[in-house]
Parts: C-alpha cells; sequence; structure tokens
C-alpha cells in the first residue's frame, strides 16, 4: 500500500497553497508520495480534456490498494474536485479528504454551497477536520454517519531557519492579515502596530513593513512584541468558532506570544499554556500590551519557547496523518482521531426543576440551567434516556406515555472524545402542584382557536419559579376545541382562570384579563410563545428593587434556524432608567421601536386606567407608547426571558396584516397612531410625534402610499 497526498501546482502563491505546499512536504518525511496537480481553470474544460487530465494524475495509483489524501479544495473549481473523486472510486482507491477550507462553509454567504461540498466529503472514508465543533457542523449538515474523523487541532509552520534566540522586549503587534477591520484601519494607539501588506490602512503608528519571502516575514516577526490574529468581521469572527488559524501558527513557530478574540477555538490551548493574551476588543489588547512589565512578557517567551518546535517540526500534521491512515487500515480504529478536548472549570448547574401535569394525560418538564452545555439529556427514575437535544436554549419537553408516579432528571453534557461526558444534573423532579399565595403578579393569555399550541403555553407560566401567579386565560370566541384545553387547566390549577367571551379581538381580550386581574403586577403573554421559567419572579424582583411602573426582558425570536437574538437595549441592567432616557434613546441610537406588549411587567393600578384600544389589529402598536408616554421609570433585564415563537405556525397577525389592501391598512395605521397621539400624555407630545412621523413616513417608504405623508403633514398641524 502506497499513500499519495495531493499537492497544487502552478497556483498564484497564496496561503492556501503555501498550506498545503507544507502539509505535502511534512507528509514525505512519512514516506508519502506527491500526487501533483496542476491549477487551472478546470470549469472551462472539456469533458475530454478534463477525462485525459485525471487519467494522468492518478496513472501511477495501484488498483485498490493504495490511499489517498485530498487536500480539498484543489483551486480548480468543484467540478474537477467532484472527478477527481469520481475516477478515485473506479480505481477503488481509499480517499482521506484533509478539508483545508472550513471557516468558509459557516459563512452566510456560502450556505447554499453547504451541501455541494457535503457531496464531496461523502466519497472519503476519513475526513480531516480542524475541531468537534466542525464535526458537529458536517453532521447537522448532512454528512454520512458513519463517517470517521480526524482532528488537526493546529497549524503547523515548518521552518528551516532559527529565530532570534533572545526576543527583546517591545511593546509593539505585528499583523499579518489584510485590512478592512475596524479599529485597525484607523489605528490610533500609542502602540506601535507593524503590518505585512499595504492594505490602505492608515494611522498615527501604523507601520507598513513588507512581507517578502517567508523567511523575511518570519524575520521580521520574531523581533519581539505580539502577533495579532483578528476576525475581518462576523462571519470570519464565526469561521473561528470552527477552524484554527493559520496567522496563530506562524506567530508562535516565530517565537512571538499572541493576542487572540475571545471565542476562538484555539483559546482554551492558549490559555493553558500561557501562550499569549485572548481579549475582548482591540481597545482590550493596547491596555494591556501599555501595562506589561518585561518580566510578565518573558513568562510568555518562555511558553512559547516550549511549545513552537512541535509547529516547526510539523508534528500536529504528522500525527493527524497517521490517525487517518490508521482509521483507514484498523477496523477497531475509533470513530474520532483528535487531542482530548478540555473542558473548562466553570460553573454549571440547574437551578431550577419542576414537573406538572399537561393535557391529555401528559407531563410538562421545565428547567433553568446555568453554564455552558452541548446538549440535554432527560432521564426517568430507572435510568431510561427519554430524550436528547442540542438545543441548549431548550427549557421544556412534554412527556408522553409515563404515569404522574414517574419521575425524570435532566443532565447537561459536553462532548469528549469519549461520547458525552455529563457536567450537571439536576435533582429528580416529580408531579408538584404547588400554591398559589396572595396574588401578586397576574399574566393575561388571549386565546384564539390556538388548540395545536396553547397547552404549551399555559405549561411554561405554570412552570414559574414565582409561586404568586395568577393565570388568567381568555378565550376569544374560539371555534376548536381551545375552550375545552383551558377549562380543563382551569379545574385542575386552583390560579387557573378561564373566561369565555364573543370573538372581539386580542384587544378586548387583554381588556377583560385586566379588568379580572388582582396581582401587584400584570404580565401579557401570546398563547404561542413561551417564557422561561423564571421570568416573572426576575421582572417581580427587578420592579420591586427599583420601584419601576414598568420592567421589560430582552427576547429571543424562535425561527425554524434556532434562536435569535430579537429585541435588545442598550441600557444599564436592573436599575430604575427615567422613561423619558428610554423613549428619547430609540431616536438618539437609530433603534426601532418595540411595541410588542409582552416582554414586560406592568403596575396594575397603572394598566387599570389606561385600556387598550379596541382595535382588532394593531392594538399593540396604540397601546404601548400611549402607557409608556405615563410611565415614570422602567428597569431592563438583558436576560431574554420571553421567547417569541415564529417557527409554531405559518398564519399570524401579523400575515393577516399584510394580506390588506394599501386602503385597508392605511386605516388601521392611522386609527393606531391617532390613539396614542390623542390619548398620550401631553407631557411627552414631543416623543409622540417623533415616534407617529417615524412610523408614516416609514409606512410610505414600504408600502409606496402618499396617504401616510398627508395623514401627518394633518398630524403636524393639529398637534404641534
Amino acid at each position: 500500500m502506497n499513500v499519495y497526498i495531493t499537492k497544487m501546482n502552478g497556483a498564484p502563491w497564496n496561503p492556501l497553497q503555501y498550506r498545503q505546499w507544507m502539509t505535502a512536504e511534512i507528509a514525505h518525511g512519512l514516506s508519502c508520495r506527491e500526487m501533483g496537480i496542476f491549477c487551472y481553470n478546470g470549469n472551462a474544460e472539456s469533458g475530454e480534456s478534463l477525462r485525459i487530465r485525471l487519467d494522468g494524475i492518478v496513472a501511477g495509483l495501484s488498483w485498490g490498494v493504495d490511499v489517498v489524501v485530498c487536500q480539498f479544495p484543489t483551486g480548480n473549481g468543484q467540478r474537477f474536485e467532484r472527478e477527481l473523486l469520481n475516477r478515485l472510486k473506479v480505481y477503488q482507491i481509499r480517499i482521506i479528504i484533509f478539508i483545508e477550507n472550513s471557516e468558509e462553509l459557516v459563512r452566510e454567504s456560502e450556505q447554499v454551497r453547504v451541501s455541494e461540498w457535503i457531496g464531496l466529503y461523502n466519497q472519503a472514508e476519513v475526513l480531516i477536520i480542524p475541531s468537534l465543533a466542525m464535526r458537529q457542523f458536517l453532521l447537522d449538515n448532512g454528512i454520512r454517519k458513519d463517517m470517521k474523523f480526524v482532528i488537526r487541532e493546529m497549524w503547523d509552520y515548518t521552518m528551516e531557519w532559527n529565530c532570534s534566540p533572545s526576543l527583546q522586549f517591545q511593546r509593539e503587534i505585528h499583523f499579518t492579515g489584510g485590512g478592512g477591520i475596524d479599529g485597525i484601519n484607523n489605528w490610533n494607539y500609542a502602540v506601535p502596530l507593524k503590518l505585512y501588506a499595504d492594505s490602505g490602512v492608515q494611522g498615527q503608528n501604523v507601520h507598513i513593513r513588507s512581507g517578502g519571502t517567508q523567511r523575511e516575514l518570519v524575520s521580521g516577526i520574531s523581533e519581539g512584541g505580539f502577533g495579532l490574529v483578528w476576525p475581518q468581521n462576523e462571519n470570519a469572527r464565526k469561521g473561528m468558532e470552527y477552524d484554527t488559524s493559520f496567522d496563530l501558527a506562524r506567530y508562535l513557530a516565530a517565537g512571538i506570544p499572541v493576542i487572540v478574540p475571545v471565542g476562538i477555538l484555539n483559546q482554551i490551548l492558549i490559555e493553558k499554556n500561557h501562550l499569549g493574551l485572548v481579549v475582548e476588543s482591540l481597545n482590550e489588547a493596547v491596555t494591556a500590551v501599555e501595562a506589561m512589565e518585561e518580566s510578565e512578557y518573558q513568562g510568555y517567551i518562555q511558553s512559547v519557547r516550549r511549545f513552537a518546535p512541535a509547529l516547526r517540526n510539523g508534528y500536529y500534521t504528522k500525527k493527524c496523518l497517521v490517525d487517518a491512515v490508521m482509521t483507514i487500515c484498523r477496523k477497531d480504529a475509533g470513530e474520532i482521531a483528535a487531542p482530548a478536548r478540555i473542558i473548562d472549570s466553570g460553573e454549571r448547574n440547574f437551578t431550577y426543576t419542576v414537573l406538572k401535569e399537561s393535557y391529555g394525560g401528559n407531563l410538562a418538564l421545565s428547567w433553568s440551567y446555568r453554564g455552558k452545555a452541548d446538549g440535554f439529556l432527560i432521564y426517568d427514575t430507572l435510568g431510561k434516556l427519554v430524550y436528547e437535544t442540542r438545543n441548549i436554549n431548550q427549557h421544556y419537553f412534554l412527556i408522553e406515555g409515563y404515569s404522574k408516579e414517574g419521575g425524570f432528571a435532566v443532565k447537561a453534557y459536553m462532548d469528549t472524545l469519549k461520547g458525552k461526558l455529563v457536567v450537571a444534573e439536576s435533582t429528580s423532579a416529580y408531579l408538584y402542584e404547588g400554591k398559589c399565595g396572595q396574588v401578586k403578579v397576574s399574566m393575561i393569555i388571549p386565546v384564539y382557536n390556538a388548540e395545536d399550541y396553547v397547552a404549551r403555553c399555559i405549561d411554561n407560566v405554570l412552570a414559574q419559579s414565582f409561586p404568586d401567579l395568577e393565570i388568567i386565560v381568555v378565550d376569544d370566541g374560539s371555534t376548536d376545541h381551545t375552550p375545552d384545553i383551558i377549562d380543563w387547566y382551569a379545574g385542575q390549577y386552583l390560579n387557573v382562570i378561564a373566561i369565555h367571551q364573543e370573538n372581539g379581538g386580542p384587544a378586548v381580550a387583554r381588556n377583560t384579563g385586566i379588568k379580572q386581574a388582582i396581582g401587584e403586577y400584570i404580565g401579557f403573554m401570546d398563547c404561542d410563545d413561551m417564557i422561561r421559567p423564571e421570568m416573572a419572579a426576575e421582572l417581580y424582583r427587578s420592579m420591586k428593587k427599583n420601584d419601576c411602573d414598568i420592567a421589560i426582558t430582552s427576547v429571543y425570536r424562535i425561527e425554524d434556524s434556532g434562536y435569535k437574538e430579537y429585541v435588545q437595549y442598550p441600557m444599564e441592567e436592573d436599575v430604575a432608567i427615567p422613561v423619558d432616557d428610554f423613549l428619547w434613546m430609540h431616536f438618539s441610537k437609530g433603534l426601532i421601536f418595540s411595541v410588542m406588549v409582552w416582554n414586560k411587567l406592568y403596575r396594575t393600578s397603572f394598566v387599570k386606567e389606561r385600556l387598550f384600544p379596541e382595535l382588532f389589529i394593531g392594538e399593540d402598536g396604540a397601546w404601548t407608547p400611549y402607557i409608556l408616554s405615563y410611565a415614570d421609570k422602567i428597569c431592563y433585564l438583558n436576560s431574554r426571558l420571553y421567547e417569541y415563537d415564529r417557527s409554531i405556525r405559518e398564519k399570524t397577525l401579523e400575515t393577516q396584516w399584510q394580506e390588506h389592501s394599501n386602503g385597508e391598512r392605511f386605516n388601521l395605521y392611522k386609527r393606531m397612531v391617532t390613539f396614542y397621539l390623542e390619548n398620550g400624555n401631553p407631557m411627552r407630545r414631543g416623543f409622540l410625534m417623533e415616534l407617529a412621523k417615524y412610523n408614516l413616513m416609514g409606512w410610505k417608504r414600504i408600502y409606496a402610499y402618499d396617504e401616510y405623508e398627508k395623514l401627518w403633514e394633518q398630524m403636524k398641524e393639529k398637534y404641534q
């Protein structure tokens, strides 16, 4: 058996080609043979010409015996790579693919091509990849379940020359990346920045140094200081969570410590081996370099000196190539060959777990977890696995087919080479009735034809860690099984109140709930959303502490693609904010005004005096500015305690809104704006007018309907 490795030839010199040449040279030391691939425009070549070219490339292979390590991408395009793999398959060659563009795979702009890459990678027996995170990404996107993986933990940077034996202590930063990075493009720090590419970067302390040859580049870097690894944009930052940086290897091989952003794949390795600084921002990096003493710097140098020989001699590459070949040859080889994953010792614990009876004879399990995890496992008390999820934001699960006497525990796990490592476990939860004392918070839920999801909504509120809670569910004339479901909950739980009325819209239903509420504070929830178990308790605590009229939480939006941050404010947390500061912030910061009513708690006496306008659609857009205009103080928690779920149903009031004609929609918007201008606090008329202008002129642009501008002119004349 011979082992071959592909190598790009004839390409313009670039980092990808340099990495492939370096990898091939290291492989030669393991007696691997070279399979040269000339770089050209493969997509423009005829089919006959491509077949002839491929016959020449594979001519020296032995049928059904040899192994080929394909370094992808080749630079010739996917058509060439696909045909190369097909030709190797014809020869029954065993294939290892060394993926060298994994950072590109996770870019949003490349998502349409992921399936094409997966199709290529599935032709291999073994994939060489940079991380367990990339392994999971590939599995989530269609890679074969029986695929074997080898982890290349770091890039090597082989060198045949010696670096300076004693680096000088210098407060300076080297950067071998390109421009286009905020903070580097306008570098104005006292610490010098040495750039090794002329990329148009300007600043008061920037020094452009020609990279020249690799020897000259490393020679310049090895003078002293720190090597900076920094992402160009958010896509690149995300890629650093999955892939290793070649610049990182170059700096360390040159003998200098590094500066990297928090979240980079090699962060723990850098921290544990004392190889440099891990920072949140460039400003933090510069501050740390300015404050550094020579003795501290020499400590980093000594750590790098111990670490760097492995990179300079190609040991990371040698190890992953040997592991990949052994995985090909041995049936008992593990699914993953990789260095041990270090699990940091950060705090992880379950702060709350509760089991409640749910509609239809089911059980609803809810939990709160703090700390890092890769997923959750749910077990019954006999040790049987009931459910597994990799959704680390999940906090609710409906258990079917178990008796009421059953108990359940939730375990948080991290992925390791030997499987899932449980890092935290909840106490066992059994059915808990709970008792509501004096009602302090009333949660109002309007429902209409919600039989598919209203039980989940009520389960979420019943699971609250706050005991003094009443749940008022107002059925707004449903014609499905919704009334039966909410009546069951009202009969099962003393703190659930079911009210039935003729259909009048969510505003009328909310007003009905407000009139019924007896709690000190009121919250609203839409029946297709979820809330975290600590929402009521946390907002109540903040309101009492700060004596506020309204408390707000940030929001997650749930889509088919997962959880996304939806509503956040640049506010100090858990302190009283004057409402005027909150209101004007929306315009001074250029924020979109959030009209939702459901991510807040309100003082009940404050709300009972100011009911919703009876609009069938858009009542929240009318009422929220109106109620805010009368508030005195607001407090905020950036804890994403409310979850706005757009994945559970297709038809919403939001989509119905868009189905109206221009004229119908205009009349709805007119009623909305007129309500908060006519009924809002006259002392805050200026804010309300700014909001009206923002809304009306924005809708004019969106719908290309001139009536909005005419209405704004009328509003100005009437109210200013």
